[in-house]
């Protein structure tokens, strides 16, 4: 039975849209990501020039928007070779960004230039599950979607100005701007099969054992202490967990703690050791040495990128 749109509405209701950042961009020397992977989810949209995207090299004309899931590698050429190859940590600094990729604000896009308008968001359900990836989706070419487009514009607008309510606003245009992607979703026919992931959201004993994962990381997360939120035994628990969510619970468990690490590295000043401790990670070397396998970056490494790679 096909997944029905009064169980994505309630999904959508239960999404918690973060805005990360949205800037334009210009090409200053061709750079080409290759399996590059990013801890948000990412929208491009081409303004002028050569632009193309995955494995294939698929050229994405002006005005077409391409979404990269969070997770999903990244293969995304810039401007016209030879190319400059970033791998799998894609740019370590803003610093080394800004060598191949110039922000340029709200100016008028150079004539004869590769320009490009890029925005990271996450977008969690109940706050706590990433949404995107649930569904497994590949990297989406959107076309030349005008809804989407405008609001894009109007997210860098306010991005790039001072008035009053802007982060309000930006966060508003943000939500609005997700539930726009999950109508192309859920209305193309080539994703009804990734779309039909979602039917495991609907359980309410999956959504408590979530959440609290989500709101005591630092606490002990033992499959005896899960098989109580969901009310069956701790020897079915992890079968239960796996059977939804085709993810290993203890593992599940690792990974929300260390992208909360990741995400504590890069808006807090505590040090590694107060974050390890923070996300429940009791030994800060084993923390540091998951860490690495992780993100393939150290803690050090992290604190000194950026939250988009491109």
């Amino acid at each position: 039975m096909p997944f029905r749109s009064e169980n994505f509405n309630r999904i959508i209701d239960a999404l918690d849209v973060k805005y990360i950042k949205a800037s334009k961009r210009a090409v200053i020397k061709p750079v080409e990501l290759v399996n590059t992977l990013e801890q948000k989810d990412v929208l491009v949209q081409v303004n002028s020039g050569f632009f193309s995207a995955g494995i294939n090299h698929q050229v994405l004309e002006p005005g077409v928007l391409y979404f990269i899931p969070r997770g999903q590698p990244i293969y995304f050429r810039h401007g016209r070779g030879p190319y400059h190859v970033m791998g799998h940590e894609g740019f370590t600094s803003v610093e080394e960004r800004e060598i191949y990729l110039q922000p340029i604000g709200l100016s008028p896009v150079p004539k004869d230039k590769d320009v490009f308008t890029i925005l990271g968001l996450d977008a969690l359900v109940h706050g706590a599950i990433p949404f995107f990836p649930i569904l497994q989706l590949p990297c989406l070419n959107l076309g030349s979607d005008k809804t989407i487009s405008d609001l894009l514009q109007k997210i860098l607008q306010e991005e790039e100005g001072s008035q009053i309510g802007r982060i309000t606003l930006t966060r508003k245009l943000t939500e609005e701007l997700v539930v726009h992607l999950c109508r192309f979703i859920f209305t193309s026919p080539d994703l009804t099969v990734n779309v039909e992931k979602l039917e495991f959201l609907l359980d309410k004993r999956l959504i408590s054992i979530i959440q609290y994962i989500q709101e005591n990381l630092e606490k002990d997360l033992s499959n005896h202490k899960i098989a109580s939120l969901a009310y069956v035994s701790k020897d079915y628990v992890g079968q239960f967990f796996k059977t939804l969510t085709n993810h290993n619970l203890q593992e599940y468990i690792e990974n929300r703690r260390l992208e909360h690490a990741h995400f504590l590295l890069r808006t807090t000043n505590d040090n590694i050791q107060e974050i390890a401790s923070k996300v429940g990670f009791k030994d800060p070397a084993y923390f540091s040495r998951r860490f690495k396998i992780r993100f393939s970056q150290n803690a050090k490494e992290i604190r000194k990128s950026e939250f988009m790679v491109m």
